[in-house]
């Protein structure tokens, strides 16, 4: 890669990149790419040439090179003329050299390459089209080799121009003297920028970095032919893509490292070039874009705020459009509520009246039930309540005698006065629980053990019991907890279940007739009671009704026994349900929390 001018420059890299990428994507072989450089163009050649022809012979002395590409007129003279000293047998692929250049070097038989043509012509009248006031052309140009050479073509052009408008040549001056001049200049000229690679005092240059200094201090918009301008000054110019020429080479050297002869290949044609132009610039001096040509690649285009945010302004748009649809929505929802509000508060008012009748009934109920349903249990209260009478009669005819008899003996007087007393207490704490059961409307939870409330009960079926013929039996459990109730409550629960349970064996053919109450630990929060009997059970299609008011299999039964025992079991967190004893009978089981629910 044999580089006319200095390697560093924009342009070089760009020629440079898409060629290697070309070569690479074309073909398959290992390739190794060495870069060299003549710097001719700032320090020209002719007195270096011989020790670096020396230096490039001895490097590449036992290395084998296939092709030279040359970058520049300068670069294709060199490689030209030292081929076979240095690269004997390579090919030359040459880029970035004029037909005219071409035309005085002569080409080998093994040169190929894509000439390229600067549009100085089409570069002014694009200017003149961009600026149609203009009556005066400067051209500025280094004092380098190269420089001369891009002057002397662009004099000759710009002879046309000479009858209608003035041409100034700012060229083979220092670069001070050049900015100076330019800041001399009126809004009626344009500038045509060409290269400085050198200026008249002798400085090497960077053409870039120039044109950016000389552009900044210009007070009319400046012109040029070369890509890596745009963006450091130039406002527009005709101009050809290093990135297409580059491509262009790197696939003819592809051809060639395929196995393609050099000289079948020969001179591609140029590679087209096409108006290009910074936004930035014709907003700075105020060129409307109209008055480019419609195919032109305007570069640095600033986006509007639409453009860059198109997609977060159409969110935006459709949220503020949908909460306007939402806001008007919910006025006229409000307006509709405030009527319907208006026209609710007669009903509001009635079902008040309404629910505080329906709980003064429900409350009515529920005594109802309770009471109907000690009715339907009075033998067993009477039954209860008729042994403490009678032991009172008993204890206090006993008492009668020990007064009556000789020598009244005080002590069991004393002692038989005493258990009238327990027996009449017992009589009004019976009384004291069916009152409370009665009149209760709320649950009074106290912790008791279990065991002592089926304790409690079981005697109250004793007569029920003689009269079946069977007979209740209870274990209690060795790990119960006591459990959170209403104690009253519960043992109704019991008196309910253990009444079934013995109007059902009642029925049963069974000589052995036994009612067992099982309890045991649910859970760790809670506690089962289970009444199992061996009765004939409850029929497959009542099971689903056996727990609903006024059901009923009992002579004049009313129901509601089941019903408030399920509801009594709710009140206190557990639930209570059927099952068939396998053995024959049913089983009622609930269960009871051992904490406060």
């Amino acid at each position: 890669m044999l580089n006319a001018t200095d390697p560093q420059l924009p342009a070089f890299i760009a020629l440079d990149n898409a060629l290697q990428a070309a070569v690479l994507e074309q073909s398959a072989l290992n390739i190794d790419f060495f870069d060299e450089t003549l710097d001719a163009y700032r320090f020209g050649s002719s007195r270096l040439e011989e020790k670096l022809l020396a230096l490039l012979a001895e490097k590449y002395k036992n290395v084998p090179v296939d092709v030279v590409v040359a970058y520049g007129a300068a670069a294709l003279a060199f490689a030209k003329q030292h081929q076979e000293a240095i690269w004997p047998g390579a090919a030359i692929v040459f880029n970035s050299v004029s037909n005219e250049s071409l035309t005085d070097l002569g080409l080998g038989s093994r040169t190929a390459g894509v000439p390229v043509d600067l549009y100085f012509e089409e570069t002014i009248e694009l200017a003149l089209r961009l600026r149609p006031e203009t009556t005066r052309i400067v051209v500025v140009a280094g004092d380098s080799e190269a420089d001369r050479r891009s002057l002397l073509k662009v004099r000759s052009l710009l002879e046309s121009h000479k009858k209608t408008i003035d041409v100034q040549y700012l060229a083979g001056l220092s670069l001070a003297d050049t900015e100076a001049a330019l800041r001399a200049l009126q809004d009626d000229a344009i500038v045509l920028y060409l290269t400085m690679f050198r200026d008249g005092s002798g400085s090497p240059l960077v053409p870039g970095d120039v044109l950016k200094q000389l552009a900044s201090a210009s007070p009319v918009p400046v012109f040029g032919v070369f890509e890596t301008y745009l963006g450091q000054g130039i406002t527009a110019g005709v101009i050809t893509s290093y990135s297409a020429q580059g491509r262009r080479a790197g696939q003819i050297v592809a051809r060639i490292l395929g196995g393609e002869d050099p000289a079948a290949i020969g001179i591609d044609v140029p590679v087209s070039a096409g108006c290009m132009a910074d936004w930035q610039q014709l907003n700075y001096w105020g060129i409307p874009e109209h008055l480019l040509p419609p195919d032109c690649d305007v570069r640095f285009r600033e986006e509007s705020a639409w453009e860059q945010y198109y997609w977060q302004i159409l969110a935006v748009l459709t949220v503020v459009l949908v909460q306007s649809l939402l806001i008007i929505l919910l006025v006229l929802n409000r307006r509709r509520l405030g009527r319907a509000q208006s026209a609710l508060q007669s009903e509001y008012a009635l079902r008040a009246d309404s629910e505080k009748n329906a709980a003064l009934l429900q409350r009515r109920l529920t005594r109802f039930s309770r009471q109907r349903s000690l009715g339907a249990m009075a033998a067993t209260i009477v039954h209860e309540i008729s042994q403490p009478l009678i032991a009172i009669q008993n204890y206090t005819q006993a008492a009668r005698r020990r007064f009556q008899g000789n020598g009244a003996d005080k002590p069991k007087i004393l002692e038989l006065l005493g258990k009238i007393q327990g027996q009449a207490e017992r009589a009004g704490a019976i009384t004291q629980r069916v009152r409370a059961l009665v009149n209760s409307n709320e649950v009074q939870m106290t912790r008791v053990s279990l065991s002592t409330l089926i304790d409690e009960v079981i005697p109250m079926l004793e007569s029920d019991c003689a009269t079946a013929g069977c007979r209740i039996h209870y274990q209690p459990a060795d790990n119960l907890l006591p459990v959170m109730v209403d104690p009253l409550q519960i043992q109704l629960v019991l008196l309910n279940l253990l009444s079934n349970a013995v109007h059902s064996v009642s029925r049963s053919g069974s000589t052995e007739r036994v009612i067992s109450i099982a309890t045991r630990m649910f859970s760790s929060e809670l506690v089962e009671v289970s009444v199992t009997d061996d009765g004939p059970g409850v029929p497959p299609d009542q099971v689903e009704q056996i727990f609903e008011p006024l059901y009923s299999d009992k002579a004049g039964g009313m129901g509601m026994g089941l019903s408030i025992c399920q509801d009594i079991v709710g009140l206190h967190g557990g639930r209570i349900w059927y099952e068939a004893n396998p053995a024959g009978g049913a089983i009622f089981r609930f269960t009871l929390g051992t904490s406060d629910l």
